[in-house]
C-alpha cells in the first residue's frame, strides 16, 4: 500500500503546483501548465451560429471544454473552443455533423476546434479594434482529409449577436493518385448570426 501511496502524493502534489497561465499568453505547450481562458473569451463564442445567402446555408456550433490533457506534455492542460457544422448548398447536404460537437473523445479531432485567442485587430479586418481578442482555429472536413484555417470575432449584426468568421487556405490532404477532397464547409468570410 505504501508503494501505492507515494506515486500518487507526488502526482497530487504536481497538480497543486501547476502553474495557470492566461491562454492569450501561450507561445508552446510547457510541463506542468494550465492555460486558462482566464478571460472568458471562449464562453462568448458558444452557441450555434447560422450563415444564409440564397442557395446556402452554413451552421457551426461551438462549445467550451476546459482543462483539457495535452498529449506528449506532463500535466500540461488548455482550455479549448470545439465545434462542428452543417452545410448545405444547392439543395444538397454536404455534412451534417452539429450533433457530433462536443463527442470527440480526444477534443483536437472535433470538425472545427481553437486553442489560441489572440489580441487584434484579426487578420483581413479593416473595422477590429486594436486590442480586440479573436480566436483562431482550425475546420477539417470529417476524416481530416482537408483543413483550413480560420479566424473568428464575436459582432453584433443588425442588433443580434453574430461572429465574423473567415475561413480560408485550405490544406488538402489525400493518398497518391487520388482526386483531391473537396470541402464540405465553404471557404471566405461569413457573417453568422447566433440561433441558440
Amino acid at each position: 500500500m505504501k508503494k501505492l501511496f507515494i506515486p500518487f502524493l507526488i502526482l497530487y502534489v504536481g497538480v497543486l503546483n501547476a502553474q495557470t497561465i492566461n491562454i492569450k499568453e501561450k507561445i508552446e505547450y510547457i510541463p506542468g501548465v494550465y492555460f486558462k481562458d482566464i478571460d472568458q473569451v471562449f464562453d462568448q463564442f458558444t452557441g450555434t451560429y447560422r450563415y444564409q445567402n440564397g442557395n446556402q446555408l452554413f451552421e457551426i456550433k461551438f462549445q467550451k471544454k476546459v482543462y483539457v490533457p495535452i498529449d506528449g506534455v506532463l500535466n500540461c492542460h488548455i482550455d479549448m473552443l470545439v465545434g462542428g457544422y452543417k452545410h448545405f448548398l444547392d439543395g444538397l447536404e454536404l455534412h451534417n455533423g452539429l450533433a457530433q460537437t462536443g463527442t470527440f473523445p480526444d477534443p483536437f479531432f472535433e470538425l472545427a476546434c481553437s486553442e489560441m485567442i489572440q489580441i487584434g485587430p484579426a487578420p483581413g479586418c479593416n473595422e477590429c479594434n486594436v486590442g480586440e481578442s479573436f480566436v483562431i482555429g482550425i475546420i477539417n472536413n470529417p476524416g481530416g482529409n482537408a483543413s483550413s484555417t480560420f479566424y473568428a470575432r464575436k459582432i453584433t449584426h443588425n442588433g443580434l449577436p453574430a461572429i465574423r468568421i473567415l475561413i480560408h487556405y485550405s490544406l488538402k490532404v489525400s493518398p497518391e493518385n487520388s482526386p483531391s477532397p473537396t470541402n464540405l464547409y465553404p471557404l471566405g468570410e461569413f457573417i453568422m448570426v447566433k440561433v441558440d
